[in-house]
């Protein structure tokens, strides 16, 4: 057995005013949405354009916001994405690779990426991953953030597996590379060291088309994410912007949160936070 490298991280958040974005949803029958603009120091500096509306692409001044954040403050977190999964029509295999810059550390982090980013479909795998990681590092802000990113009925089934998933009690079970296993680089040979930038990849499923939901009020997206952490790669997760909503949010996603391949005990090498990376 591998010993896992977990220090504890200090963070000094230093923001100002932040309002959200923010819609809520009750078994898939009442939502309401309201926005204003993001202040303080968490501001993207990119953005990518979405595929149902015109190019564009958004930057804010890097030099003036520097000046907004006090020594010992994160970086503001960037997304890039490069190619698309279209939003209305299904395209068997369409793929995009998403490059950010980290990881939020708690859920007003998080929800300022959602609010930035979160109108594309290949988006809402991103943000499910980094709520899968805040909830490794502390249980009661990540399920603040799964509540955040997927629809209200698939919280509870996530953070149900989660809680054995980042549990260093329960042996082999216990697999706080989860998330690592996801991103560019990683595999059980290096310990799951990852690539920077922190890449992704999706695809939209080559099977499975895209199906209307009365009772989510929303059209389900059906999408895999690549993993070098099992023998069947392609992970599969759907996802629906629900009517009201102006986010694209997770609605099931077993195959995310399964167990996954240790660390290759025929290396000396040991996991390293993906925080620390």
């Amino acid at each position: 057995m591998k010993r896992i490298i977990s220090p504890t991280i200090t963070l000094i958040i230093a923001l100002s005013t932040l309002p959200f974005m923010s819609c809520t949803q009750s078994d898939g029958n009442q939502q309401s949405a309201s926005s204003s603009q993001v202040e303080g120091g968490i501001l993207m500096t990119e953005i990518s354009p979405n595929p149902s509306s015109k190019e564009a692409s958004v930057s804010s001044n890097i030099g003036t916001m520097s000046t907004q954040l006090e020594k010992g403050t994160q970086a503001p977190i960037t997304v890039t994405v490069k190619g698309s999964i279209h939003p209305e029509v299904w395209k068997p295999g369409e793929t995009a690779t998403i490059e950010f810059s980290g990881f939020p550390k708690n859920a007003t982090e998080l929800q300022a990426v959602q609010e930035q980013y979160g109108n594309r479909p290949e988006v809402a795998v991103l943000l499910e991953l980094m709520a899968f990681e805040i909830y490794n590092h502390d249980k009661e802000e990540g399920k603040n953030c799964l509540e955040i990113v997927n629809v209200t009925n698939n919280v509870s089934s996530v953070e149900q597996i989660l809680k054995d998933r980042y549990n260093p009690q329960y042996g082999d079970y216990y697999t706080p590379f989860l998330v690592a296993t996801y991103l560019e680089g990683a595999s059980p040979e290096n310990a799951y060291k990852v690539n920077h930038p922190f890449t992704i990849k999706v695809r939209s499923h080559k099977v499975n088309k895209y199906q209307d939901s009365n009772s989510l009020k929303g059209t389900v997206l059906y999408l895999e994410v690549y993993s070098s952490g099992y023998d069947t790669p392609w992970r599969g997760i759907s996802v629906t912007k629900q009517k009201g909503c102006p986010y694209y949010k997770a609605v099931n996603c077993p195959a995310l949160y399964t167990q996954c391949k240790p660390v290759s005990f025929k290396i000396d090498e040991e996991y390293t936070d993906i925080w620390l990376q």
